[in-house]
């Protein structure tokens, strides 16, 4: 639990309780029913006079904007707004305090004012990729170098259904016959940086892609050009680069303008 800054949703408690209240209703659950699930839940810092700030306020102005305010959680909130309570976590920063009270005064006159319309809340749009673990992906580049991408694993959470990628340690312009396939090892990653030294190329040889305005891999130019066998940690491996079909094509450009193609028989 933490707070990073005065905003109302600038605490990890708050953001926890805002995402997972909107997505019990994506999920089904009426309004009562899920109040009562996240009361439940963070029943325990409820008991914190000091914490649950983090709990009435934020699940108050969701509801609110969602135009769902449930009128004990609204006198909940606004008590704890009156009672000033919260003020005294910001006491040992006079700055912060008057930012938090600005904050407060807002949320106060936006749970006592006009209520607006009940809003559906449907659950978003999930986008379910075709690629399989061992799917290898292949990439020409302007310059005619090619690039080979493996499926690591295939994530799946409430969102998407996104493949990792890992590339592979491929130069060339043709694709390799399947046992040198099997063969090649990863590309292996540069280490994070804190000195401010420039990346070089393939610093960032992992990714974790998500469908986004509808482009796909097949739209981004890379396409399905055969399969390899799994390695050793798939299951667990653990991305550092989060990113779309578009920007990973923009950075598997990047990485290859560089690099000298061999002309092969």
């Amino acid at each position: 639990m933490g707070a990073w800054g005065p905003g109302l949703f600038s605490d990890d408690t708050a953001c926890d309780v805002r995402d997972e209240y909107r997505e019990m209703l994506e999920d089904g659950l009426d309004d009562h029913e899920a109040t009562r699930r996240i009361l439940d839940s963070y029943a325990e810092v409820l008991g914190d006079p000091d914490e649950a700030t983090s709990i009435w306020l934020p699940l108050a102005v969701t509801q609110s904007k969602l135009g769902r305010l449930d009128a004990t959680i609204r006198d909940r909130a606004i008590a704890v707004i009156d009672s000033s309570a919260d003020l005294a976590r910001w006491s040992d920063n006079p700055r912060l305090a008057a930012k938090r009270r600005d904050v407060l005064e807002k949320v106060r006159a936006q749970l006592a004012g006009p209520q607006p319309q009940r809003k559906k809340v449907r659950r978003p749009r999930r986008h379910v990729t075709d690629l399989q673990p061992g799917d290898v992906l292949s990439y020409r580049a302007a310059n005619g170098s090619l690039v080979l991408l493996r499926v690591a694993r295939v994530d799946d959470d409430r969102h998407s259904v996104a493949p990792v990628l890992v590339a592979l340690d491929f130069t060339g312009s043709r694709m390799p016959p399947q046992p040198d396939l099997d063969g090649l090892a990863d590309q292996p990653e540069t280490p994070f940086r804190l000195d401010g030294r420039q990346l070089p190329s393939w610093a960032f040889a992992s990714w974790r892609v998500a469908v986004n305005n509808r482009v796909n891999y097949d739209d981004a130019g890379l396409e399905r050009a055969g399969s390899t066998i799994a390695r050793p940690g798939d299951p667990t491996f653990d991305t550092r680069t989060y990113t779309t079909w578009q920007l990973l094509q923009r950075g598997l450009e990047r990485n290859l303008a560089d690099m000298p193609t061999t002309p092969e028989p």
